[in-house]
């Protein structure tokens, strides 16, 4: 699946002789890269006053949340009835996740700063798909790197944040079917970008949450933050790139990633 290109059409009349219309000329213009990028800078605007606004107020609820857990320690479990303490360790244990939650939306947004440098994308590709490998062929399946992957400038870690999340949401989605997961991960050079597909055979992704799985806290799993995407399309962008969804070949999804080749020097 391709994203749509956009055109511009100019219309100017032809006149003959005595003013009388003899016909027109029509110009067409490619405003596809004009139109993506500001889609760019509407998202890294969006993100910036979604972590300027949200910043402070997880940062009190963390404050709050910390001193709750803390007194929920100095409670001596020992001491209390057999019938109390599994109120206690749920006490414990939520609030223990929610302090990772907020943790998580903090690192989210707070402003990326990136340290550019040239970037194998080969070796980031290849760590992403090794952390998860070991599951997949577990349970009868692959994870497959296929096609190029030139150099492009970058920073190391967030990439390799951002393809790791990518590759671990793939093998988690292949755990809601029955089959053995088949995660491929291809790279296609198109003109002065590169595609990286990470495609799977699990349920995929119905189409009308195709653009909102990467909003914050939004998930169609039973278990998770809904972070996982939205920080993929954060890194992403701030790398001048763009994410979306798509249906793969073997009826899974398809979460496609372009970025910028690196310029010649």
């Amino acid at each position: 699946e391709h994203l749509p290109a956009y055109l511009g059409v100019t219309v100017s009349p032809l006149s003959a002789e005595h003013g009388q219309p003899s016909g027109v000329i029509c110009l067409f213009t490619d405003l596809t890269p004009f139109i993506e990028m500001e889609e760019q800078l509407r998202l890294k605007q969006s993100l910036a006053e979604v972590g300027e606004l949200t910043a402070g107020i997880a940062h009190e609820f963390r404050n709050g949340l910390a001193t709750i857990h803390g007194y929920a320690r100095l409670v001596d479990r020992s001491a209390l009835p057999e019938s109390f303490r599994p109120h206690l360790d749920g006490i414990r244990q939520e609030t223990g996740a929610l302090g990772e939650v907020v943790t998580n939306f903090l690192n989210f947004a707070k402003p990326a700063q990136v340290a550019w440098s040239p970037i194998d994308l080969r070796a980031v590709v290849e760590r992403a798909a090794d952390e998860v490998r070991g599951d997949a062929r577990a349970r009868g399946g692959e994870v497959t790197i296929r096609g190029e992957f030139p150099v492009i400038e970058g920073d190391d870690v967030l990439l390799r944040q951002a393809f790791s999340n990518l590759v671990r949401n793939a093998i988690e989605a292949c755990g809601e079917s029955a089959g053995a997961p088949e995660i491929l991960i291809d790279g296609r050079v198109e003109g002065a970008n590169l595609r990286v597909s990470i495609e799977d055979n699990g349920p995929g992704i119905p189409v009308a949450a195709r653009e909102r799985i990467f909003r914050p806290f939004f998930t169609t799993k039973g278990r998770g933050t809904g972070l996982g995407l939205s920080l993929v399309q954060k890194i992403v962008v701030t790398h001048n790139g763009r994410v979306h969804a798509a249906s793969s070949p073997a009826g899974g999804a398809s979460l496609q990633v372009t970025l910028p080749l690196a310029k010649p020097r």
